[in-house]
């Protein structure tokens, strides 16, 4: 068997299993697929171990942005997503 081919198959393999576990985890599939088909079983490793991202509901978005109003920014710098901001 040509080496490409076992590497191009182990890339879908681990990028497949990396985006499930993201999408259970309410994280972005594709990145962590694309993260899983270049590295494999270290993305595979990071991604288990990583705790579920908190989903904001719908309602709750739309309450918070009345109460902030309909600035640009908002009056609490803190990001879920991005800690290290605030």
């Amino acid at each position: 068997m040509d080496f490409s081919l076992i590497v191009f198959t182990s890339g879908i393999v681990f990028g497949g299993a990396c985006a499930i576990l993201a999408s259970n985890k309410h994280r972005d599939p594709l990145g962590w697929f694309v993260l899983g088909f270049l590295f494999s079983i270290i993305a595979l490793i990071v991604i288990a171990a990583l705790s579920p991202a908190e989903k904001q509901s719908q309602a709750e978005r739309g309450r918070s942005q009345r109460r902030e109003g309909n600035s640009e920014f908002s009056s609490n710098p803190k990001d879920p997503e991005r800690p290290w901001l605030g």
